[in-house]
């Protein structure tokens, strides 16, 4: 998973083209002006950029705010998933409307509050809650969402880390505690196939289950091009 660090550069996407963030380590905003990246569908922008970066003064300018958001964050790291990149590239199907600040994760810390469950200066990560996707996301350095889709970050893990494992990490922990629990799968039993352990989800799954005695079989169409990694990650076998 590719955390992305929130000290953005002014740069454009355009339809065809790749995303390209300037990676920098984050520093204090001593004023209210932050940047965000704002995308719009491919058809508006016709063959012109389809994301942009954007200067403004306050939250509550950004395209597609959330009425509810009670908790504003200085964002320190979003990542890249699917889901962002189809939406910076203006493509319709998983964004509600366009223009829309994409970015369906992020961390960093409380800055305003109107929760009693948070407080200015609390570590926090949110991941997916239709941030993104329906309401603006976490390719900004500030972000308001609801305290509910918010979680305080426990001691010892930082911003940086959160992001590395993100929504993908949060669903593959949540996949391989269902296996054990209601599933009942135990190492014991023999190997565990992993699909698609060449994506950020798979990748980390294969991670886990190696970690916890599994014997992992991860599959994947592009076997020849991954084996090494999936390998190192601890499968024992890898299938095309």
């Amino acid at each position: 998973m590719l955390a992305l660090a929130l000290s953005l550069k002014s740069r454009s996407v355009g339809a065809g083209g790749m995303l390209r963030a300037r990676l920098l380590t984050r520093t204090a905003v001593a004023t209210r002006h932050f940047t965000a990246m704002v995308a719009r569908s491919a058809k508006d922008a016709a063959g012109g950029p389809t994301s942009e970066l954007r200067e403004f003064e306050r939250v509550s300018e950004l395209p597609q705010q959330d009425p509810d958001a009670t908790v504003e964050v200085e964002v320190a790291y979003s990542d890249l998933n699917y889901k962002d990149g189809l939406i910076v590239l203006g493509r319709s199907g998983v964004v509600k409307s366009f223009p829309i600040v994409p970015g369906i994760d992020f961390a960093g810390t409380v800055v305003r509050s109107r929760s009693p469950h948070f407080r200015e200066g609390d570590a926090v990560a949110l991941t997916g809650n239709k941030a993104g996707q329906y309401f603006d996301g976490g390719y900004a350095q500030r972000a308001a969402c609801q305290a509910e889709h918010l979680v305080k970050l426990p001691p010892g893990l930082s911003t940086l880390q959160a992001m590395a494992l993100g929504t993908a990490g949060m669903t593959a922990t949540m996949c391989v505690r269902h296996l054990e629990t209601a599933g009942e799968v135990a190492p014991r039993l023999g190997p565990v196939l992993v699909t698609g352990a060449s994506g950020g989800l798979g990748q980390i799954a294969v991670a886990l289950l190696a970690a916890r005695g599994f014997e992992v079989v991860a599959s994947t169409g592009r076997a020849q091009e991954h084996a090494e990694r999936l390998r190192a990650l601890g499968a024992a076998q890898v299938v095309g």
